[in-house]
């Protein structure tokens, strides 16, 4: 089943027909496995109502996919994708020179993830290529807030940047751990960690405009 991925890899273990835009209503990151096989998430455009506590579609059933055996399920949670999210869509801009900036960002998995312990946090770089210095590291923090099953939200308030910085989300360890624990849902519990570690997938960045 070629538009079906069962290995454990980071890059294609998605459906590969499902697009990547954040702006489709069919996303990939909506995306994820679980133990009935690969699902939507419940509550999107492309599910049909808004009801986010419903079921999660069933896209493709794969029994245990989401399970930690090494022969039939993906094992650890990887992550798939992180984007910036600088307003209600990805599209917003950040206004230079204002210091109540909030600088939000999401990391998704390709499995249910369940943050079971204080608060994990992302290092935001920034380049400071506008005028003056000091702006950043940014240490954001996991929120509830606009998180879903797969896809935690880190956010921080009250920052100040400049027009023509560039924002770098990325790195060999995108999530600090900072004494928490990510977990496989799937699995329950603290027994399976999920992945912290960018696998086969660039940074991303993001220009501060005027």
């Amino acid at each position: 089943m070629p538009l079906w991925g069962t290995t454990h890899d980071a890059v294609t273990n998605k459906p590969k027909f499902e697009p990547t835009s954040e702006d489709s209503d069919y996303k990939r990151g909506d995306v994820y496995a679980t133990n009935a096989g690969w699902v939507r998430q419940a509550g999107t455009a492309a599910s049909g109502n808004d009801n986010t506590s419903a079921n999660p579609e069933v896209l493709v059933a794969i029994g245990d996919l989401a399970g930690s055996s090494s022969s039939t399920g993906l094992r650890a949670p990887t992550v798939t994708s992180m984007r910036f999210v600088t307003g209600s869509t990805a599209a917003t801009d950040l206004t230079a020179g204002s210091s109540s900036q909030t600088l939000t960002v999401e990391v998704t998995w390709d499995e249910a993830v369940t943050v079971a312990t204080s608060n994990p946090t992302v290092v935001l770089a920034n380049g400071n290529q506008g005028s003056g210095s000091g702006r950043g590291p940014y240490t954001l923090v996991y929120t509830a807030t606009g998180s879903t099953a797969n896809r935690k939200r880190f956010t921080l308030a009250s920052q100040t940047i400049a027009e023509d910085d560039v924002l770098t989300l990325g790195g060999a360890n995108i999530v600090l751990a900072n004494s928490s624990t990510i977990s496989d849902t799937a699995v329950g519990g603290t027994t399976l960690a999920a992945s912290l570690v960018l696998s086969g997938l660039t940074a991303v960045t993001h220009t501060v405009l005027a």
